[in-house]
């Protein structure tokens, strides 16, 4: 009975996945669209291709990971919740996370956003924070060590099915 309450949850959450890649997706498309239309290329210009250029990188990095998301949660329904499949993509979930992060701290450098620099600033319209590449970097690092984790208990669960 478990079993099918899990496996609906993980269906439902695979279609919500479908979605939202489907959403960057086309994000990413008409960004590509936008972008590519015809312009001078001038010193402001060569500033928005390359703001483009890491906007494209890590919007594909966000893609891919909801792509190893969907990935995981299909292996889970198939394979079962301990194979090495899943440690593999929590791996490309940390490396896209990580260059996440590559690409903020270029933009933060290169478009001279360190004079303006806020760890937090509180105000009238909200709360607003320059450590974005923080929380990816972070995200990241988590990540790598749940796959590690998660490797040792495929390596521990292989061993117990073969002793059996």
């Amino acid at each position: 009975m478990k079993e099918n309450k899990y496996n609906s949850m993980s269906r439902f959450l695979i279609v919500v996945l479908n979605v939202l890649i489907a959403f960057g997706v086309l994000a990413f498309i008409s960004l590509v669209i936008s972008t590519l239309a015809p312009t001078d290329i001038g010193e402001v210009n060569r500033k928005y291709i390359v703001n483009c250029i890491l906007l494209f990188i890590g919007t594909s990095a966000l893609v891919f990971i909801l792509y190893s998301l969907r990935k995981i949660l299909k292996s889970v329904i198939k394979e079962g919740p301990f194979n090495m499949g899943i440690v593999k993509s929590l791996k490309n979930i940390a490396l896209s996370c990580f260059v996440i992060t590559i690409c903020y701290l270029i933009n933060f450098f290169y478009n001279n956003q360190f004079k303006s620099f806020s760890l937090i600033n509180i105000g009238p319209t909200g709360i607003h924070t320059d450590t974005e590449f923080l929380i990816f970097f972070f995200a990241g690092c988590f990540v790598l060590i749940l796959a590690q984790i998660y490797k040792q208990a495929v390596e521990v669960k292989e061993e117990n099915d073969f002793t059996v």
